[in-house]
């Protein structure tokens, strides 16, 4: 099973339509969305739109649920935009997201249970880092029941294993399939994440997973120039160019 794993695409289209591109040339198996569709940029709508078209299952992002409640109650400041032009159809879909999707997946000698999260199990606004103290980080795995967790929220890709400190010789996979729209990590391509898990794999293993971040060659000035264009700050069009 090869899935692919996108996240905080932000009303970035050009960058999601090479990313989709990308995922069609490789062997995938499925495609889920972190969530984190809107914001940030002027094609929300685009965005929202290709990711129903293709039955992409998403997640809702603290982004997505701003946008939702700007529209409940109410905006017109030029800091709200990037929010005010999400549609009402939009809008509908984007109040339907989930906060959490879990995945079980049976290999040979165990069931593997899979936690997909906006920004962390509690919160789609808390940040696990890749630095995180490993205690508070393994404490989440216990406390949630996963063997595997996937997040984004950062925009900062990452894969940490951690041992499982009530089965030693077992080990947590923590992973962060980075930003598809406004990388943070000084590279601006677009970024997602492959993960690889077969009959085979072993978590008695630190490598029992295969965990790949592919990076994507857009038109970067296509969508920067895009938001100078609009009343969005400019300073959104330099961090995309400059990856932070």
């Amino acid at each position: 099973m090869r899935i692919a794993i996108l996240s905080d695409i932000h009303a970035n289209f050009p960058a999601l339509e090479q990313t989709l591109k990308s995922i069609e040339q490789q062997n995938i198996d499925a495609v889920y969305c972190l969530g984190d569709l809107v914001g940030y940029n002027v094609c929300p709508n685009a965005v929202i739109n290709e990711i129903r078209k293709r039955h992409i299952p998403t997640l809702a992002g603290n982004h997505d649920v701003k946008a939702v409640q700007i529209h409940n109650e109410g905006s017109n400041d030029s800091e709200s935009y990037a929010y005010q032009i999400v549609g009402k159809e939009q809008i509908k879909y984007l109040s339907s997201l989930p906060a959490h999707i879990k995945l079980e997946f049976q290999t040979a000698d165990k069931l593997i249970r899979i936690l997909m999260v906006h920004g962390s199990p509690y919160s789609n606004k808390e940040y696990l880092l890749e630095d995180k103290i490993e205690k508070d980080f393994t404490d989440i795995f216990l406390d949630c029941n996963a063997d595997i967790l996937i997040c984004g929220h950062s925009h900062k890709p990452y894969h940490r294993v951690l041992e499982n400190p009530t089965k030693k010789g077992n080990y947590f996979h923590a992973i962060n399939a980075g930003s598809v729209g406004k990388p943070k990590d000084g590279n601006p391509k677009c970024c997602y994440a492959v993960i690889t898990i077969s009959q085979s794999s072993k978590f008695c293993k630190k490598e029992g997973i295969g965990v790949e971040f592919v990076r994507v060659d857009y038109d970067i000035e296509k969508a920067a120039q895009a938001i100078e264009e609009s009343i969005l700050p400019n300073d959104l069009a330099q961090m995309l160019r400059k990856a932070y």
